[in-house]
């Protein structure tokens, strides 16, 4: 069987990755269209414990469910919490994954599987129009990021509310005033907030990055203004090693986000992580779904 994609109008040619179920990708043995559907015993458990409690509560939810399904854009130990906790709630999921990733846990554990790619993030997890088109392909109403990849990508968020997928996550204008890490200092500063001694905006060469270092002080940061996870973070105490790391971070970041620019912090040491997670709901939308005495007691 054939199956082909639906062009992706916001890229010029829709990836020969998708067209065949047999065709592969050159020097692997990946089948890009197959469907994993596995029931497990907890997933089959927590399926039927979630129809139960939409039905006693007047199905509302359980039939808002059944009509979503969601692509989870990532993989590892995110993409299984997010597939696992769709289950919970009764939403189907797709999983994609890289031809080293065929035999993951998330691939399994999902109801449906689209491969997007060879092994190197730069040609899968970080190809825009390769997720896109997997989303598309399966009729997916969502798409999860996870963390990392694609999910503070400003222009990866506005394609998906082109093809009418709704993105679990910030705004584009929230992406590109916080997501890059750089720009996000820049944002603090102006609105009085303190930071940490560092570069202003992105690193534009060698010997400027030198000439920073000493002037904010070893030992420094060298981060990477889109990364994530400790990814692109290299900690250069002496002058003498400092360039060789600098040429590390860039290159992991480049590897990691498709992005190798990088920006120099002074390093605190001992320092405290506070962070404050916020969640905004479209309480008006969920309204407008789910009966009222069904919201009422939710919310006691």
């Amino acid at each position: 069987m054939e199956a082909t994609l639906p062009v992706c109008k916001s890229v010029t040619s829709t990836p020969g990755l998708f067209m065949k179920r047999n065709s592969g990708i050159r020097n692997s043995q990946c089948s890009f269209m197959v469907g994993t559907k596995v029931n497990f015993p907890r997933q089959r458990t927590q399926a039927t414990q979630a129809n139960h409690c939409a039905k006693k509560n007047g199905g509302a939810l359980g039939v808002a469910c059944r009509t979503e399904k969601i692509l989870v854009a990532n993989r590892g130990e995110i993409a299984v919490r997010v597939i696992r906790t769709a289950h919970e709630m009764g939403i189907p999921c797709v999983a994609v994954y890289s031809t080293i990733d065929k035999d993951a846990l998330h691939v399994k554990l999902a109801d449906e599987s689209v491969c997007i790619g060879e092994a190197p993030s730069n040609q899968s997890y970080l190809v825009i129009q390769n997720v896109l088109s997997a989303a598309i392909s399966r009729g997916c109403t969502m798409l999860h990021p996870g963390y990392g990849f694609l999910a503070e990508n400003a222009v990866f968020v506005e394609m998906c509310r082109e093809h009418g997928i709704n993105f679990i996550g910030p705004n584009p204008d929230s992406i590109r005033v916080m997501g890059d890490k750089s720009t996000a200092r820049e944002t603090m500063k102006k609105a009085n907030v303190p930071t940490v001694p560092g570069s202003d905006g992105l690193l534009q060469s060698t010997e400027e990055a030198i000439k920073l270092a000493s002037e904010i002080g070893y030992p420094v940061m060298i981060k990477a203004t889109a990364g994530g996870g400790g990814r692109g973070m290299r900690l250069a105490k002496e002058p003498d090693e400092f360039v060789k790391l600098l040429q590390q971070a860039k290159s992991e970041a480049a590897a990691a986000f498709g992005n190798d620019g990088v920006y120099l912090e002074k390093y605190v040491q001992n320092p405290r992580h506070i962070e404050f997670q916020v969640i905004f709901v479209y309480l008006e939308s969920i309204c407008n779904k789910v009966p009222k005495n069904y919201f009422g007691r939710s919310l006691k």
